[in-house]
């Protein structure tokens, strides 16, 4: 009985600790940084809030090198959700 109670815990604490763990990224913060940076120079994103430019940077890299899907269609995808 002992026994079944700490698996128990243990369990109920992994479990804690996995909701609490901050995302992990696979993309450098510098690339983010560099792809907000080229956005802004753009001119077709003239005036477009820069929150939206950070959050299609971000969903953007999170398609292309943490999931390794297609740049294209990655950005297409982003570009829809957050100028769009």
């Amino acid at each position: 009985m002992k026994k079944i109670k700490q698996i128990t815990l243990l369990l109920l604490l992994v479990f804690i600790v996995s909701i609490f763990a901050p995302a992990v990224r696979a993309y450098e913060q510098d690339q983010l940084a560099d792809c907000i940076f080229s956005a802004k120079e753009n001119s077709a994103l003239k005036g477009v809030s820069e929150v939206s430019i950070e959050n299609y940077c971000s969903c953007a890299l999170d398609l292309i090198v943490d999931q390794g899907k297609d740049i294209r269609d990655s950005g297409y995808e982003c570009a829809i959700k957050n100028f769009g």
